[in-house]
This record gives C-alpha cells, structure tokens and sequence, in this order.
C-alpha cells in the first residue's frame, strides 16, 4: 500500500468514525424522546378505547385508513369496558336483589353499586338524583294498536361467537329481531329497523354511522308519532380472557349493561358541556337506564353488569326515552344471547307498562 493510500484511507476511516459518532447520537436521541413520550404521553398509547374485532367470525378489520376508526365525527366512543368489576360472572341462580333506594341519595352510593364511570366525566348531584328518577313518568300511553318501541342498530355488523357472519340475523340483529318479537309478545307493538348504518359500499365502515343512523331514526320517529321508546341495540367487545355470561333460570345468559352518554366532558379538570353535542333528553335517559337497572336487580341480580357513563352523545338524543343496550360480547353464543333478550324483555315490559 502506498504512502498516498494510506492518506486517503487514513481520511476515509476518520470521516467514517465521525459519520458513526453521529448516528450513533442522532438515533439514541430519537430513542430518548420516544421512551419519554411513552413516560409522559402513556395514555395516547392506551387501547382501552378500541374495537375489539380480531375474534369475531368473519371479520379481521386493522386499524388502518380503510379499516375501523375508533373515533367518529360526532363523538369518541368506547366500546369496550375494562374495568374488571364489569365482569360479574357466576354459576347459580339467585334470588331477586332488594334495592334500598334510600341508600342511593349519597352519590358515592350511588356510583357503587350502579355506575362505571369513564375518565372522560363525572357524576354530579344535577344530574344523578334517585328521587327523580324514581319520579320520572316512564310508563307508555296505551292508545290504540300504534308502534311503542323503535329497535334499531347502529353497528348491525357486530356478531357471536358462533354466528354465521353471511347472516345479519345470526347476531346483533337477529337479537333485535328476538326483542321485537318478545315485547310484541306482552302487547308491546315494535318497529325493528334493519338497516346497515355501518356498512358502506358492502364494507363495514364504523366512521359516520351515528351520522348515517340519524336521518333514518328521524324520519321513523316522524312516520310513527306513537313511538316513545328507542333502543339502539349492540353488542359489546370485551378481553377475550373474559366472558359476560351467568346462569340464571337454569339457562346460561349473557349480561348485558346499560349505557349513557351525558354530553358533559372533563377539560382541564373542570366539567363542561360537550360542544355541538347538546341532548335535551338527558335527565330521562338517565331515569330510563337508572329504572331499568334497578328492575335488572330486583328480577335478575347479574344479569346486567350496570350503567356505563361516557362524555359524549351517541344515539340518544331524537327521544326522551331512549338507551344503548350493549347485549353480551363477541364471545358470546347466540343461545347465550338470546336467553338474555328474553330476560331483557321483561325488564323493559315491567318499567314502560
């Protein structure tokens, strides 16, 4: 090697240790900021807040610009509950539960034995008041042979564990289909609305259900004035490690839960109204949910995991008397669901008639 060589390799091998030098700061910065991000910023990271579709036949949807968006136009939703006292499950039939509602006026009370809260919100003493609720006149009008009850859904895709997914009514539709026909059973004439808010183009599209469910609702509801009550019916994705299922009459029975949205979300630790998102029917679907889980309690002690409170609006706005009923989850069995809607259907019969 000559003298002209080795100066220029000499050079090289210099330049390449600075180069190396470089990189070697330029990505452990980039490590550094990343690992604090996760420290600081952890809850951007967290996935409480998604769909759990992986187990559910026939679907395998990622979370990518053609797939399922968690967060929608008009809200953010939480689908899934993961608070491990949800999961109430057991093997015996048990008797009715005495409700002591003079217990409930405390608000601490209260959220114990019949709410789950989201981070997003709270409760306050405006909103959750027993004497009220117990107040609120939920009984229909019994005039003439007119719809009462509107079930619909707005995420019609949503199935069990051993639905077959080429059949709507194999999951939460063909739970809908079973309500219908049970209230219809206790004299209660039903309108069940089939149509498939979150499927576009013959793909499921969750993004803009809600918006897509709303003008069709709306005009049901103006066609069929009779209508007091609206049911948005679904089914809930839970870890697959748990499942919302309890004996009850001898038959094996998915739970379900109640589910509000209060159009009241914590901003920089104050409590504020949600903004576009007004509901005027708030006060009553709390009453609705409230009453139905306290009948759930005293018919069925179980069978309802309780009333989840989130911040925002959902489908509970076009009527005073209306709910989000999450039946079951996707490892559910459709008998097991549907011994649930039986169940279901009384609660509703026993606070509305």
């Amino acid at each position: 090697m000559n003298s002209i060589d080795k100066i220029f390799l000499g050079g090289e091998c210099k330049l390449m240790n600075k180069r190396n030098k470089f990189f070697n700061t330029f990505y452990r910065g980039i490590f550094y900021a990343v690992a604090a991000s996760i420290l600081i910023f952890g809850d951007v990271f967290n996935m409480e807040e998604t769909f759990l579709y992986d187990n559910i036949p026939g679907y395998k949807i990622s979370f990518s610009d053609e797939g399922v968006d968690v967060f929608n136009e008009d809200y953010k939703e939480i689908d899934v509950a993961n608070d491990l006292s949800f999961y109430e499950t057991g093997q015996k039939d048990v008797k009715g539960e005495v409700v002591d509602f003079s217990k409930l006026t405390d608000i601490a009370a209260l959220r114990k034995n019949f709410y789950i809260v989201d981070k997003k919100t709270l409760m306050t003493k405006d909103y959750f008041d027993v004497n009220k609720f117990l107040n609120t006149d939920l009984k229909i009008k019994k005039n003439g042979d007119f719809p009462k009850v509107l079930i619909f859904h707005t995420h019609s895709h949503e199935m069990f564990a051993d639905s077959n997914p080429n059949d709507i009514f194999e999951g939460i539709v063909g739970a809908g289909e079973r309500l219908k026909e049970k209230l219809e059973e206790k004299g209660i004439k039903c309108i069940h609305n089939t149509d498939r808010f979150d499927v576009v183009d013959g793909k499921v599209k969750i993004m803009g259900a809600y918006e897509r469910m709303e003008p069709t609702v709306r005009k049901i509801l103006a066609d069929n004035p009779s209508i007091e009550v609206v049911i948005d019916l679904h089914r809930d994705g839970i870890d697959e490690s748990k499942k919302l299922v309890k004996t009850i009459n001898g038959k094996p029975t998915a739970q379900i839960m109640f589910f509000n949205g209060i159009c009241r979300i914590v901003k920089d630790g104050k409590l504020e109204e949600t903004d576009g998102l007004s509901n005027p029917h708030v006060p009553v679907n709390l009453a609705f949910s409230f009453n139905m889980q306290a009948k759930a309690k005293q018919m069925f002690p179980g069978f309802s995991r309780g009333i989840y409170l989130n911040a925002y609006r959902y489908s509970l706005h076009m009527a005073p008397k209306s709910t989000l009923i999450e039946m079951g989850a996707q490892n559910n069995t459709k008998e097991e669901i549907f011994n649930a809607v039986d169940l279901l259907a009384e609660v509703i019969a026993k606070v509305i008639t």
